[in-house]
């Protein structure tokens, strides 16, 4: 006789057999292009969250082409633009709700396309609400928002305002909305420096070579017209500007961010699903876990998000608990080639 088992309790002679895989649930790299975008419209109903892609939308009744405006150029680079309808008029206590709505879906980038005296407390909220989804709340995911100095990796600052074909201008705060949508959307092997803003024409203000240093410098995301006469981002950069030792210059490049965003997100999601609660904390169970960190990373590898990855770089301990666990992961995460010195010798 054959068959399985699951205890030793058969009655016949014969071989029970079981076959599993000791293969690590894996951790695959997740998607990013995701927008929330808190924005006031003339249809709709407020404190709804609607759906707009490429290819569909979710409007609601009454909505104006104006109303579809950022939407369209958050989608210019994003993939899906989730709107959160703020009421006309909308107050601290509107965008209070909207972030308390933010923490049950998931998004890349936030994207508050206000500014002026009276959203200054608004940004100011939003600064503090990224800080805590990132330090507080594991979320990796960052914010862009005009003329707001955080000083903080996870917000991105505009400060220039864009001429369209066709006459149209952008304020800086529109703006935010293709930034939104082109940090969304860049993988986490890609760089904005040097993205072309489809349909723009011009920057205003326009910025010297030394106007643009100080303004990276400064935190700042901004344009220019280079040398092909398209409008492009001058440097993928947040507002971090106050480097330490345990947060260095690499936390000021989104591209980096972006691959430390994915490694947050993704861990996090594959663990709560398929480890928390569900294998042993002994050896064997340590073991699975360091398995499928490594495979993870050496996948981060293999798309030049990472690199020197060694397996032997990652540890797994038992924690103080007889539930914890401690991981040890050391990472080098891979830039874009964004600054060319060249020498040229005449003979």
């Amino acid at each position: 006789m054959s068959g399985t088992w699951e205890s030793q309790n058969k009655i016949l002679p014969g071989v029970y057999l079981n076959i599993k895989t000791n293969e690590p649930l894996s951790i695959t790299p997740g998607d990013r292009g995701t927008v929330l975008l808190l924005q006031e419209m003339s249809g709709g109903t407020d404190g709804e969250i609607y759906e707009a892609s490429a290819l569909e939308a979710d409007w609601p009744e009454g909505i104006t082409e104006a109303d579809k405006l950022l939407t369209k150029e958050a989608l210019k680079l994003a993939k899906t633009v989730l709107i959160y309808k703020l009421p006309e008029s909308h107050t601290a206590a509107h965008v209070t709700a909207a972030l308390e709505a933010a923490k049950t879906v998931f998004f890349n980038v936030l994207c508050y396309p206000y500014d002026g005296d009276s959203e200054t407390a608004n940004k100011a909220a939003i600064v503090a609400w990224i800080k805590a989804m990132r330090e507080d709340e594991g979320r990796g995911c960052q914010a862009v928002l005009a003329n707001q100095e955080a000083d903080y990796e996870g917000i991105i600052n505009v400060t220039q305002g864009i001429k369209m074909a066709g006459g149209s201008e952008l304020t800086a705060a529109q703006v935010t909305a293709w930034v939104a949508g082109a940090t969304a959307g860049a993988s986490i092997t890609t760089s904005n420096t040097g993205t072309k803003y489809v349909g723009a024409i011009d920057v205003e203000p326009r910025m010297s070579k030394t106007g643009m240093e100080a303004a990276v410098k400064a935190g700042q995301f901004v344009f220019k017209v280079d040398t092909s006469q398209n409008v492009t981002a001058v440097y993928d950069i947040n507002s971090l500007t106050s480097t330490t030792v345990e947060k260095g210059k690499m936390f000021t490049k989104n591209r980096i961010l972006r691959t430390l965003d994915n490694i947050r997100n993704d861990i996090t999601t594959i663990y709560e699903s398929s480890y928390i609660g569900k294998i042993n904390n002994d050896a064997n169970g340590r073991n699975l876990l360091k398995a499928s960190l490594a495979e993870y990373f050496a996948e981060l590898q293999n798309m030049a998000a990472v690199q020197n990855f060694d397996p032997a770089d990652i540890t797994v301990e038992a924690g103080v608990d007889s539930d914890a666990v401690v991981v040890t992961a050391f990472i080098q995460p891979v830039d874009s080639v964004e600054k060319i010195y060249i020498t040229v010798n005449l003979s």
